[in-house]
């Protein structure tokens, strides 16, 4: 009787609203095609965008791609993923379009409107929500070694009310030292949540031994990873973190690379859905190592390394998971068609235009965010064509969700 009453109630729910991962990777990936687009516009010059991206190109293209999309993905992940840590239904019908509805309207705010309190508000209410919906069915089956991704949350809403005052002149933060605060949280959030699926999709995927876990090394990979957060967000003196910043960088990013080795990454090379997740991961770790260059020797630019982390590590990462996810929690077999196989390549090449092109030829700057920036959308482009039937109708075995 339960499952005719859930059922019954499932087919009263418009599909793009039955969980959280449908509406946010949808509208998350159609957003940060419009706004690469924008800022391939903005470096070349060839529209008047005076009116458009919060009044502040540079400021609107750090937001919003740290929160408005990242964000996005990150909470319909989550969300998505809390039903099967703790067997409760996750947050779905009106009070999922409530929270989709606030981020909508904020994006919007944002690239038409100038910066003010109103807009601020909105866009600091949608992740609290979602922070509430996520700990919730966590907290109930006492399930504490997940609840730490609600506090995350949290702490993202935190610095996202830091990023709107300096927009409104009312902060002496710099974009500079925030946007590093927050690239670090999501990175974290990658690495932890990464370091759980990926050696278990790959197991699965390429159907060799089972990948185990050293205990020792699982340690290691993950305390320089909080170490680092610390020492970003704490309020401790310069010169402290100056010097601990680069040894807690290189720590995570060997430490990391070590349990990295151990994931049969020559196995995924057949398997798309693998081997982006493969290609994300590394650069990830590249990007913390070459941070650390950077902060002790300056020999590599501060931008290259760190689009290594925020185009090849988490663009990549979430395409590789978006395209995953929205196949398995449809019902669909996890494969994946030309398409979406050109759509990995497209996001490969753009990580490789924005670090790898600009550190051999730093001349052609300018070409490389503009080429860089078209290659992303043409990735997420391609996943929004191909994923939107996936994503806006029922799944296909009939079940929930």
């Amino acid at each position: 009787m339960m499952q005719i009453i859930d059922q019954a109630k499932e087919q009263r729910i418009p599909p793009l609203f039955r969980l959280a991962f449908r509406p946010f990777f949808l509208a998350g990936s159609g957003f940060s095609v419009l706004a690469m687009l924008l800022w391939a516009m903005f470096w070349s010059g060839s529209i008047n965008l005076s009116g458009l991206m919060y009044g502040n190109p540079v400021w609107w293209h750090s937001h919003e791609m740290l929160f408005g999309f990242t964000g996005a993905i990150i909470v319909g992940f989550l969300l998505t993923a809390v039903q099967n840590w703790t067997g409760n239904p996750g947050v779905r019908g009106w009070r999922l379009a409530s929270i989709f509805a606030c981020w909508l309207a904020a994006r919007a705010g944002l690239l038409f409107a100038s910066p003010s309190y109103l807009w601020m508000g909105l866009d600091l209410l949608w992740m609290p929500l979602a922070a509430y919906f996520l700990a919730k069915p966590i907290v109930v089956r006492k399930q504490w070694n997940n609840l730490f991704f609600s506090p995350l949350i949290l702490l993202l809403t935190y610095l996202n009310a830091r990023f709107h005052l300096i927009a409104m002149g009312v902060s002496s933060d710099t974009v500079h030292n925030v946007s590093m605060m927050v690239i670090v949280t999501i990175s974290v959030i990658v690495l932890v949540v990464g370091g759980r699926v990926i050696p278990f999709f790959t197991w699965r995927g390429t159907q060799t031994e089972q990948i185990t876990r050293v205990t020792w090394l699982e340690r290691c990979s993950l305390l320089p990873c909080w170490l680092l957060l610390a020492c970003v967000l704490l309020p401790i003196p310069d010169a402290v973190r100056q010097t601990a910043l680069p040894g807690l960088l290189i720590a995570t990013g060997v430490f990391n690379l070590i349990r990295f080795a151990r994931w049969r990454t020559w196995s995924t090379l057949k398997v798309p859905l693998l081997w982006l997740l493969h290609f994300a991961y590394l650069f990830m770790i590249l990007g913390l190592l070459l941070l650390a260059v950077n902060q002790m020797f300056g020999s590599i630019s501060y931008s290259v390394a760190l689009h290594f982390l925020t185009v090849g590590g988490i663009g990549a990462m979430i395409l590789a998971m978006i395209a995953r996810v929205s196949l398995g929690h449809t019902g669909r077999p996890l494969k994946i068609r030309r398409w979406m196989v050109a759509g990995f390549v497209l996001i490969v090449l753009s990580a490789l235009t924005r670090t790898l092109l600009l550190m051999l030829f730093p001349a052609m700057a300018i070409s490389g965010y503009v080429l860089s920036a078209l290659l992303w959308a043409g990735a997420f482009g391609i996943f929004t064509v191909v994923y939107s039937p996936i994503l806006t109708r029922p799944r296909v075995d009939g079940r929930p969700g």
